[in-house]
């Protein structure tokens, strides 16, 4: 074919492409409805125990205030919220303690909803699921034991899992020459986040939120009492709605949940595991 034949068949082919370009309906994704505000309201009881409370956003670090709380009742109101999104209740009772709610959410949990959402829209077929099992919550607790790093002690409270990705609350400590005169102790409490691949579970780089960071002496350390309840964590729809918060205060702080003041840095104590996708066995490690 010559030159003069090379450049009509190009002249066609284009011809067709533009056919078939012309019968296509391309158009873009209209933006995404904003969701409404909303309120979280409840009962924190006994009520003579609170000193304060506020709501924590542990993806923002926004924090909020009460519009009111009746230290008779112990209703609770919190109002004017921004909604698709998940909210921790923080409670300061008067003998010094906190008593905080945990949002155990994956790091982007929305937008793999959104993402989801969007398939099931187009007819795209779902992403398959697997199953979060027991095996998979001890080879993510063994990946924290095992790892080395400047940190001497390593704890998970809990571990939520959904499929191939699943959230730690773990407690970090240093506590080298922690008996020293001179001494410091560095505390952490942070939320770590994996992904399953094929071989094995790992943990997502630069998404770890950290909720307290602590650099003091030992006999201050000491002093610090905090445990963290998924009970106290509630999420606002994108309609504004939000289930009402019913929380009573332990008389005392489980350390399985938490740091007890005046206790040993190296606790041993089982995590608290959620999302369990087959038939667990009876055992007090696994609570769902």
């Amino acid at each position: 074919m010559n030159r003069r034949g090379h450049i009509a068949a190009l002249v066609l082919l284009l011809s067709a492409v533009a056919v078939v370009i012309a019968q296509v309906d391309i158009s873009e994704d209209p933006p995404l409805p904003k969701p409404e505000n909303g309120d979280v309201s409840g009962v924190v009881t006994p009520a003579e125990q609170v000193e304060s409370l506020k709501l924590v956003s542990r993806a923002t670090g926004e924090e909020y205030e009460a519009k009111s709380f009746d230290a008779e009742t112990g209703k609770v109101v919190f109002e004017y919220l921004p909604g698709d999104a998940v909210y921790d209740v923080c409670i300061a009772t008067t003998d010094g303690r906190a008593v905080e709610g945990i949002d155990l959410s994956f790091v982007d949990a929305r937008l793999i909803r959104l993402a989801e959402q969007r398939r099931a829209e187009l007819g795209v077929e779902a992403t398959p699921r697997r199953n979060f099992t027991a095996d998979d919550a001890e080879d993510i607790m063994r990946f924290v034991d095992d790892l080395e790093d400047f940190m001497d002690l390593r704890r998970v409270l809990y571990i939520a899992g959904w499929g191939g990705r699943a959230t730690a609350l773990v407690e970090l400590m240093r506590i080298r020459d922690f008996h020293a005169d001179d001494g410091e102790v560095i505390w952490r409490i942070e939320l770590w986040y994996f992904v399953y691949h094929s071989n094995g579970w790992q943990r997502v780089a630069n998404q770890n939120r950290v909720l307290r960071r602590v650099r003091t002496t030992p006999d201050e350390w000491a002093k610090i009492a905090v445990e963290y309840r998924p009970q106290l964590s509630v999420t606002i729809d994108e309609q504004g709605a939000c289930e009402p918060v019913n929380f009573e205060i332990p008389s005392e702080i489980d350390p399985s949940r938490g740091r007890p003041a005046g206790t040993n840095p190296q606790l041993d104590t089982q995590p608290h595991i959620l999302g369990i996708d087959e038939e667990s066995p009876e055992d007090d490690m696994i609570v769902l």
